[in-house]
């Protein structure tokens, strides 16, 4: 079965199932996850923790025997595979296969890992085999329009009362961290127990975390151009480089190309991802979109040393262009 991260806490209140695999890219969120069932799995009885991470020349025997071997004074065993960017081989996906076929009960299994691959992962064979008898939870990172609703949830978990205009400030400050976001709001619970949280408070015990990646940026294109513009700056006050920033954006072309060419992105999107990406390519057209991907590989050029101008003035440009958005004259000899 699939869940979401937000429904997991709900799910492990009524039932736990013999085997869990958590992934993504988000740390702070799959480290809440992952602590969720663990905590459950010993409140269930499962004692005896065996962890196991996947590395180069990794035994896939040594997980196996572990399975089939008595648990701690004859309880119940929680087993524990940190795969990070690893894949389970050949021989570790027959193992994975193996273990949950016919799952004992005195066995679960926690799998966590990086990001799935649409194409490597989702169906394969260990993937699929976790699907039929658990759950798998897909992280993905918190977006901006549902961070103050996570915000909120958060406060009332730690039986704070927070105002609106507090919860805008900051969704405002902290977007794009949700650690530095979770942190604030145990201090803000610490400092003001007894009161409700306003903009004063925010403004007196919180500073600006925010922190983007190259994706806040490509998600904001087809959004909020002004936010897009935003983030780049901020990423490049972070000191990602341009070649990062042009990969990422050109990326986002051809996502766009494909939803109007009809032929589908092969990127593994997150559904509401997706459907705003096809609404805001067929919006743009392939004419623009055309435009773009040429500005794009002149950008490359640049970067290359093979084009004479401005890597940043051309992410910038490309930026706009993405967005929609008229390109200024400035921008328009690029």
């Amino acid at each position: 079965m699939q869940l979401r991260a937000e429904q997991l806490g709900k799910h492990l209140g009524q039932s736990l199932l013999p085997a869990y695999l958590v992934a993504g890219d988000e740390p702070f969120q799959l480290g809440e996850c992952t602590d969720l069932i663990r905590r459950q799995a010993r409140a269930a009885g499962f004692d005896d923790r065996q962890t196991f991470t996947v590395a180069d020349r990794f035994d896939w025997h040594d997980l196996l025997n572990e399975a089939q071997s008595m648990g701690l004074f004859g309880g119940q065993k929680l087993l524990e595979l940190r795969l990070g960017d690893k894949r389970p081989d050949k021989e570790g996906s027959a193992v994975i296969c193996k273990l949950l076929d016919n799952p004992p009960a005195d066995i679960l299994l926690l799998i966590s890992a990086s990001k799935l691959d649409r194409r490597r992962d989702v169906g394969s064979k260990w993937v699929s085999a976790v699907d039929s008898v658990g759950a798998v939870i897909d992280i993905w990172p918190i977006d901006p329009g549902h961070l103050p609703r996570w915000i909120e949830q958060r406060c009332q978990q730690k039986g704070m009362q927070i105002q609106s205009d507090a919860v805008a400030l900051l969704s405002e400050l902290s977007e794009g961290n949700a650690l530095a976001c979770a942190q604030e709001i145990d201090k803000l619970a610490l400092l003001f127990p007894d009161q409700p949280v306003g903009l004063q408070e925010i403004r007196q015990s919180v500073g600006d975390c925010s922190r983007h990646t190259i994706f806040d940026l490509t998600d904001a294109l087809s959004r909020d151009p002004a936010r897009a513009l935003r983030i780049l700056d901020g990423l490049r006050a972070e000191g990602t480089d341009e070649v990062q920033i042009l990969w990422a954006l050109a990326r986002e072309a051809r996502i766009f190309e494909a939803f109007v060419s009809g032929h589908g992105s092969s990127q593994r999107l997150p559904q509401q991802k997706a459907v705003e990406a096809e609404r805001h390519a067929i919006r743009l057209g392939l004419p623009a979109i055309g435009a773009a991907l040429a500005l794009a590989a002149r950008v490359d050029q640049t970067i290359k040393g093979m084009r004479s101008g401005d890597a940043a003035s051309g992410n910038t440009a490309l930026t706009l262009k993405l967005a929609g958005q008229p390109l200024p004259a400035i921008f328009e000899q690029l």
